[in-house]
């Protein structure tokens, strides 16, 4: 009886949801009805809660404003009302305006390589009350210079010679400022460090290992491009080593980006790509 009323309880919650959305939940469900009728890769704006929002693709956009927004993946707590956060990967800037709605007094570096993206941050950003965040055209990476970077137009741009850099058919090759985030590390204490660098994971992390002990946590997006030489092991010794605790979830099969399992495997056309959201802390 007690299994059953949970499951009753559980059921009854569920519909309640659907009939009274929340309002982030209600703006990802107007998000993805406009995504429905607007082609791939069309640059517009969307009125989302209390923000006015400019996008590059709105389909990819919306799967990042339900996670942030709806989901709250990158919410934590912080030990002071005025967090010190770098946004590695700013996209368009949705997870430094929730990051401002969560801590409005924090203060936020946002980075982002790809150089319309970068623009369409400021502009959000400067758009939606949040006009005090640091944004910064560039690609973090273990050297400080240049880089070339394939910029394909949503949330998939990566620097050159990283494994799925060539699966990116549609990108078009760029060249971007590179800072070395192991100096930017040196120089600062930050009470959250958000890594979405498609790829670049274990090498950015790796060379900063020495200044991780000025981080108090991390949330990442981990990148498994290539089947033959996954970094996952290699991130989770470093961040072992570095004195974090962590965990992973939202483990994302991306089956529409090559490679996939040979026809005459054991498990035919299975996704050899994919993408997990992980989380570490201060042991």
């Amino acid at each position: 009886m007690n299994s059953t009323f949970k499951f009753v309880r559980r059921a009854a919650g569920a519909i309640k949801r659907q009939l009274n959305p929340s309002a982030e939940m209600a703006a990802w469900q107007h998000a993805e009805a406009v995504a429905a009728t607007v082609p791939r890769r069309t640059p517009g704006r969307i009125t989302l809660l209390d923000y006015d929002i400019e996008y590059a693709d709105l389909l990819s956009f919306c799967p990042q404003f339900h996670e942030i927004f709806v989901g709250r993946g990158l919410e934590f707590q912080a030990t002071n009302t005025a967090p010190r956060i770098l946004d590695c990967g700013a996209n368009v800037g949705a997870a430094s305006l929730f990051f401002k709605r969560q801590y409005p007094h924090a203060r936020i570096t946002a980075y982002e390589a790809d150089p319309d993206l970068c623009a369409m941050t400021r502009r959000n950003l400067t758009r939606n009350g949040a006009a005090d965040v640091d944004v910064v055209h560039t690609a973090l990476w273990t050297t400080t210079g240049s880089v070339t970077f394939f910029s394909e137009g949503s949330d998939s741009g990566m620097i050159s010679g990283l494994a799925g850099a060539s699966n990116e058919i549609a990108a078009k090759a760029v060249t971007v400022p590179s800072l070395r985030l192991r100096d930017v590390l040196a120089d600062d204490r930050v009470d959250l460090l958000k890594l979405d660098i498609e790829g670049a994971e274990d090498a950015v992390l790796q060379d900063c290992e020495p200044v991780l002990d000025r981080v108090n946590a991390i949330v990442m997006d981990l990148h498994e491009f290539d089947p033959r030489e996954r970094q996952s092991p290699r991130v989770f010794e470093c961040l072992s080593r570095a004195g974090f605790l962590y965990s992973v979830d939202d483990l994302l099969l991306q089956h529409w980006r090559p490679p996939v399992a040979p026809a005459e495997s054991p498990f035919p056309n299975v996704p050899l790509v994919w993408s997990m959201t992980v989380r570490a802390w201060r042991a």
